[in-house]
């Protein structure tokens, strides 16, 4: 998969602004605020249907503007027609997505077109931060490669709400029926066993590969090891529930609709994947207390390339790899380490200084953009 294209109309910084990519190394340099990570940023919108940097739709309209416009064109393989995806995002209202010039229903029609993995310094987070940050890291990944996922996902997240809603309604005295309950508990059930499954088989597949880009990385002995996390993972007698959907099911079932007026005093929904995590070990002990920040670092570079490798062996191609700043971060040793391991891919990468990106061994084009106050100098 490769971008061949990006225009930009009235997003943050970036009043008009068309580029062309190259298929391997592409380089955008410049000083801090110019607007390199706003481009990544609408490049990777595509793949995740929202900003990376947890902002609102609107907050991508340059400010005065009455809306912003960008679009990509791609392509999935050697011999395909190129594929174009736009956004128009209104500074009020609802935006409007599509595909080739047909308009989507919303982000979840878009999703897993165009795959691609950002890496930039807070994922550093996805090691040494909350459950949420891992949890995230999960459903992006997935997401881009299971539309399945996605269905259920957005269900669970659907009902999810509208049951804490009940409950702080409950909480304040209105009268709720078995029937509701029970009617909200068979729903987030269903969606959750489905979500419990795929997140844990793919901690599982992403382990190996996460170990042995750590190995090579740093030549350490140390081995770093992923385990999706749950409330869910055993049940009372003792058996993993993650081979029988409807065991899962079955559990969260029985915990939803016992539990109401505990949770009604919480103010919240207490059990579901929204409670789960990833646990992060190197050699056995807990990489969030206990790995440098040097391991830490290199472990989330790890399960970013991992999961690079875990998108090709689902779709039969890599996908496109966006380094937002990464190089300043990491020693020489690991600047070489990530890109040759990424040749024969593309790469967008930011920087302030584009020679700490190691080039000498890249395979294919490189070509490098200057960005200076929302403009780009090829």
């Amino acid at each position: 998969m490769r971008v061949n294209n990006i225009e930009y109309s009235c997003y943050r910084n970036l009043r008009q602004v068309q580029l062309s990519f190259s298929h391997g190394v592409n380089v955008l340099y410049g000083m801090n605020a110019q607007g390199k990570s706003n481009i990544l940023e609408g490049i990777y919108y595509f793949a995740r249907g929202r900003s990376f940097r947890g902002v609102r739709d609107r907050d991508l309209v340059m400010f005065g503007e009455a809306a912003a416009r960008f679009s990509i064109e791609f392509v999935r393989g050697i011999s395909d027609a190129p594929i174009t995806l736009t956004a128009a995002l209104p500074a009020s209202g609802k935006k409007k997505l599509y595909r080739n010039g047909a308009p989507l229903r919303g982000s979840a029609e878009m999703l897993g077109a165009f795959r691609a993995v950002l890496f930039c310094p807070s994922h550093l987070s996805i090691v040494n931060g909350g459950p949420a940050e891992r949890r995230a890291f999960l459903d992006i990944a997935i997401a881009q490669n299971s539309q399945s996922y996605i269905y259920y996902l957005s269900n669970y997240r659907r009902f999810l709400a509208e049951r804490n809603a009940l409950l702080k309604r409950y909480s304040q005295g209105v009268r709720v029926s078995a029937e509701e309950w029970e009617t909200y508990a068979a729903q987030l059930s269903r969606a959750a066993a489905e979500i419990y499954a795929e997140r844990r088989a793919y901690c599982d597949a992403l382990t190996e590969d996460v170990s042995e880009y750590f190995r090579e990385m740093t030549g350490e002995r140390e081995k770093p090891s992923l385990k999706y996390t749950s409330h869910l993972d055993i049940s009372e007698s003792g058996e993993e529930l993650f081979d029988e959907k409807e065991a899962t099911a079955e559990s969260l079932y029985t915990r939803l609709t016992t539990n109401i007026d505990r949770e009604s005093a919480a103010g919240s929904t207490l059990w579901g994947p929204h409670k789960d995590d990833i646990h992060i070990t190197l050699n056995g002990k807990e990489a969030r207390l206990f790995a440098s920040q040097g391991q830490q670092r290199s472990i989330a570079l790890s399960m970013k390339l991992a999961e690079g490798e875990f998108s090709r062996r689902v779709s039969g191609e890599y996908p496109v790899f966006l380094l937002d700043d990464v190089f300043s971060e990491l020693d020489e040793s690991r600047r070489r380490f990530i890109m040759d391991k990424l040749k024969g891919r593309q790469i967008i990468v930011t920087s302030c200084e584009p020679s700490v990106v190691p080039t000498a061994n890249a395979d294919g084009d490189i070509a490098y953009f200057e960005v200076k106050g929302g403009e780009v100098f090829p």
